[in-house]
């Protein structure tokens, strides 16, 4: 949200940044034609980012038609664009304002511009408030909702606006090191962007005693969460009593942090512990999947790579942090906006009905989950077919399951999860879809040529069969 306000120019060039540091060398018409402006315009662009860059920068060309710039191994994109923000007259503006320095002789005075400019840049940031924060009964801007104006002095914090200011107070130094033990604690091995928005978090909350408009529904559902419990704990380690909505407030930041663990094993039981919380509390989340599922032909419930940045955006939108957060911004081939308006389109709409009208989603937000699940949804492959199995009992369910899995590709088959012991426990709508049916021959009643029969004692001679029926039916239909 906050970028919508900062001078374009800025902006422009976080934006190249981005795309450099990930791509290193890049068509200067790509990049234009992506960004919407002229070509002479990104090539000035280069030369000042060289500029205001050059102690983080190796080397770097502008030929005629290509960029290439090679940062330093150890500087993070983070801290190369929070360099770049620093120049915005308008976040610190924005800053003074919010500590209540609203007048404009001094802000002239110290950021050596005219108080017209300053004027100016005041009405701008009057906007951005009534939008971020909203608006009270009295028609003035809504700073007594003091749960988003923390989140704006994170997004300005995060920018770098107002920290030198902070680096000396005992809270400060008290909180990063919290923020430390908390990524120790669960296992996470913070990047420098994730562990200044936790620590700056965790300051807010021990350097301000004020009611945050936290529900106790919302409360009483982190408490039986690990994240909660965890701050909690650290709280405590450190000799402090953190508050249930001070720590709420911490669990919300943290959990839009990435998780970086030392195992992959714990990626994905973060995913699946997550994702059972959140189905609960957002049942419609599913039926989120199944419009994705309708529109790109493919299944996708229960798909690691696409649900997790999906419930990723799910958590951070509903909860309102989307749009106070320092998004990268993401590079999409021009070829491939259809797909994004597509995905914009379902996620838009699933807001509107499930979550609030009022929930706004900006570019930068629905181009970083593009970026995510794009190279998914590009497959385009088909949905997969289901094979249902029909047994006498666990143990012949459970031997039939594992030796039709080892001839069926699992690119183009699945086998269903639910276990029938009889033809009439199928549910019609199996018999209505593509699908093959194995029934085990003693469940069979008569024969049928859309239900494959299979037994213990001729099981060899029957995987074949069904292995052979199958693929020739996938193969005539193609």
């Amino acid at each position: 949200m906050i970028d919508n306000f900062i001078e374009k120019d800025i902006l422009r060039r976080i934006k190249i940044t981005y795309v450099l540091y990930e791509c290193r060398q890049i068509k200067i018409g790509e990049l234009a034609a992506n960004m919407n402006t002229s070509f002479n315009t990104i090539k000035k662009d280069c030369q000042k980012i060289a500029t205001k860059l050059e102690e983080e920068i190796i080397s770097y060309s502008i030929s005629r038609s290509q960029l290439a710039f090679q940062f330093k191994p150890d500087v993070s994109c983070y801290e190369l664009v929070r360099k770049l923000y620093s120049d915005s007259l308008f976040l610190k503006v924005c800053y003074r304002c919010l500590l209540g320095n609203n007048n404009y002789t001094s802000i002239a005075e110290e950021e050596f511009i005219s108080v017209t400019k300053v004027f100016n840049l005041k009405k701008k940031a009057d906007r951005y408030f009534r939008q971020g924060l909203g608006i009270n009964a009295n028609g003035e801007i809504a700073f007594e909702n003091k749960l988003k104006v923390r989140y704006i002095y994170l997004a300005l914090w995060m920018r770098g606006i107002g920290i030198d200011e902070l680096k000396n107070e005992p809270l400060f130094l008290k909180s990063e090191q919290m923020a430390r033990d908390l990524g120790d604690c669960l296992k996470n091995q913070f990047s420098k962007k994730s562990l200044h928005y936790l620590h700056y978090a965790i300051f807010l909350s021990l350097s301000r005693d004020e009611q945050l408009p936290i529900d106790t529904e919302t409360i009483a559902f982190l408490k039986t969460g690990i994240v909660f419990n965890s701050i909690k704990a650290c709280f405590s380690q450190h000799g402090l009593e953190g508050e249930d909505e001070n720590i709420a407030f911490i669990s919300f930041i943290y959990k839009n942090l990435p998780y970086n663990p030392e195992n992959y094993r714990l990626i994905e039981g973060d995913y699946q512990y997550y994702r059972k919380r959140l189905i609960k509390n957002y049942p419609s989340v599913v039926a989120l999947i199944r419009s994705f599922e309708a529109a790109f032909e493919m299944n996708l419930l229960g798909e690691m790579e696409f649900e997790k940045p999906l419930m990723d955006l799910v958590y951070t939108t509903t909860l309102g942090i989307n749009e106070f957060l320092l998004n990268q911004y993401y590079f999409i081939d021009c070829n491939d906006h259809y797909m994004k308006e597509k995905i914009s389109t379902i996620i838009r709409s699933w807001l509107r009905e499930n979550i609030s009208a009022d929930i706004t989603l900006s570019e930068s937000i629905i181009l970083k989950f593009c970026h995510l699940v794009m190279p998914i949804l590009k497959k385009g492959e088909k949905k997969k077919i289901p094979i249902v199995i029909v047994s006498k009992d666990e143990y012949s369910h459970m031997l039939f399951r594992n030796n039709i899995s080892k001839i069926i590709s699992e690119k183009y088959f699945f086998i269903n999860d639910e276990i029938y012991y009889s033809i009439e426990d199928i549910p019609k709508l199996f018999f209505y879809i593509d699908c093959f049916i194995v029934c085990e021959r003693c469940l069979l009643n008569q024969e049928k040529n859309f239900i494959l029969p299979i037994s213990i004692n001729h099981l060899t001679n029957d995987l074949k069969d069904i292995s052979n029926y199958i693929f020739t039916c996938v193969l005539t239909k193609q």
